[in-house]
């Protein structure tokens, strides 16, 4: 097995946050569309990891580094949440992790990111303190682009709920916009792109409208925004395919990845983020932009920060 821990590899020039991913284990049955595990892993079973002596060992030479916070990232290489074996290995790692940043006297911050609402049906996380705080991190997408592009997941409804169960256990909660796909796309003249802008938009300010117990909660930690990118094999994959992903709009950026251009990008961060200010003021601190480009966090009046 490799490294457990590994530090987050954001790609050139993109600005990031020195968070480290925690593996729970390889591959993931959810089956998104997009999902760079599709063309990435070699193998498509789902595995989990041993939590062993290696892992705990691995650990607390990353806690005894001298720095005294680390963000925890557990849902990268998998959905944090897609069965009960993956809560079972996260509840083993909690106690591991928590142990060690008292031995040291630090900070960590545990992000459970997840598209199901699995939450609900597993035994409660036991764990929340000074030197370990959980952050319950869901995925919000419109159920329109979840019937098309992330048919495996858990709808709307039942990631609110489960997002409001995770608020009751008094877990920090993050919600994330990620990605965001230019969906429907109704044609490829100016006005066909702008229309299908404002019906993208409009999807979402529905949802920002639905959250707005979230939003006004005292453990809300972030609001994190991302349009769709894909590598140059998901891209060429996917326009073999004729996938619906592959919006004739998307350009290679600096870092590999295809993106919509900048004008769209910044369009649809500006129209949600000005939209969540203006309802949510208190919040304005804790949106962040993932997978972005410097230049594209100040075009949107966004400060760059550290989670």
């Amino acid at each position: 097995m490799n490294n457990i821990i590994t530090k987050y590899l954001y790609g050139k020039n993109v600005v990031g946050f020195d968070e480290y991913v925690l593996s729970l284990g390889t591959f993931c049955s959810l089956d998104c569309e997009y999902c760079y595990l599709k063309y990435f892993k070699k193998t498509k079973n789902v595995l989990t990891y041993e939590i062993d002596n290696l892992v705990e060992a691995e650990i607390e030479k990353l806690f005894s580094s001298g720095k005294k916070f680390f963000y925890l990232n557990t849902g990268e290489t998998t959905d944090s949440l897609l069965t009960l074996q993956h809560w079972k290995k996260l509840c083993k790692l909690s106690h591991i992790i928590l142990n060690l940043t008292k031995k040291y006297n630090i900070t960590c911050y545990l992000e459970i990111r997840t598209k199901t609402d699995n939450i609900l049906k597993f035994p409660k996380l036991p764990i929340q303190s000074e030197h370990l705080k959980i952050v319950y991190s869901a995925t919000i997408t419109p159920q329109v682009i979840i019937d098309i592009f992330e048919k495996n997941t858990a709808s709307f409804k039942q990631r609110l709920t489960a997002l409001k169960y995770a608020m009751s256990l008094n877990f920090l909660i993050s919600v994330n916009f990620e990605p965001i796909i230019f969906w429907p796309v109704l044609g490829i003249k100016q006005k066909d792109v702008l229309h299908s802008l404002h019906i993208l938009i409009n999807n979402y300010r529905q949802i920002i409208h639905q959250l707005n117990d979230v939003f006004d909660h005292q453990n809300f930690y972030k609001l994190t925004l991302s349009c769709l990118r894909l590598t140059k094999e998901q891209f060429k994959i996917l326009l073999n395919k004729k996938s619906k992903l592959c919006f004739f709009e998307m350009f290679l950026c600096e870092d590999g990845k295809y993106r919509y251009s900048r004008p769209i990008r910044v369009t649809i961060y500006k129209e949600i983020i000005n939209f969540v200010k203006s309802l949510y003021p208190k919040i304005e601190n804790k949106i962040f932009l993932s997978f972005e480009f410097d230049y594209i966090w100040r075009a949107c009046g966004l400060e760059i920060k550290n989670l």
